[in-house]
């Protein structure tokens, strides 16, 4: 394990409700109520924790092989969120509806894109960030946060996906996960 990781785990052990994980080549914040999961819902996971009370609240990292020197390889951040769209889900419903709990006719699901930020570490490391709120017609939760850092390292894409339920959101999920999101960090 890196030095940087060493040093940024241990600036990170004093916050408290989380608890410092470092995994071969990254490191973040896990909240310290969320369990290791062993779902896997994309290729590549490295990492998967979710909340020990709704298991809608989790994290993913994942890490795949790259051509790609660096984050900007990949084009602007328009280009690169166009390319990792399967981390939001893909409707699967086929059919005719006129206006699905305020959906466009013939959806039932939609993703608002929040805030996109282009962001680089103390070491130069250019990250993509995104804050989205992807909804479905089952009306479970009012929609989800996904929060998504990327970047792009030793031969490897790194995606942190974050997400947490928009009801829970508002009543505490939301510092759960932005201190994971924002404490993500690549070696």
């Amino acid at each position: 394990m890196s030095c940087l990781i060493n040093r940024f785990i241990l600036s990170l052990s004093r916050s408290t409700g989380f608890v410092p994980y470092a995994g071969e080549g990254f490191a973040l914040l896990l909240p310290s109520k969320w369990n290791p999961s062993k779902e896997i819902d994309f290729p590549g996971v490295v990492l998967r924790y979710e909340d020990n009370f709704d298991a809608v609240n989790n994290v993913a990292v994942i890490s795949q092989p790259t051509d790609k020197g660096d984050i900007t390889g990949y084009g602007s951040p328009d280009k690169f969120l166009e390319s990792v769209q399967y981390l939001f889900g893909k409707q699967t419903f086929t059919g005719k509806t006129v206006s699905e709990g305020g959906f466009a006719p013939d959806r039932v699901s939609a993703a608002s894109l929040l805030d996109v930020e282009e962001a680089t570490d103390k070491k130069g490391k250019k990250y993509y960030k995104y804050e989205l709120l992807v909804r479905s017609a089952d009306g479970d939760e009012g929609g989800r946060h996904q929060l998504i850092a990327a970047t792009v390292s030793g031969g490897k894409l790194w995606i942190c996906k974050v997400q947490a339920g928009d009801k829970r959101w508002f009543k505490g999920a939301k510092k759960e996960a932005l201190g994971a999101f924002n404490s993500f960090t690549v070696a």
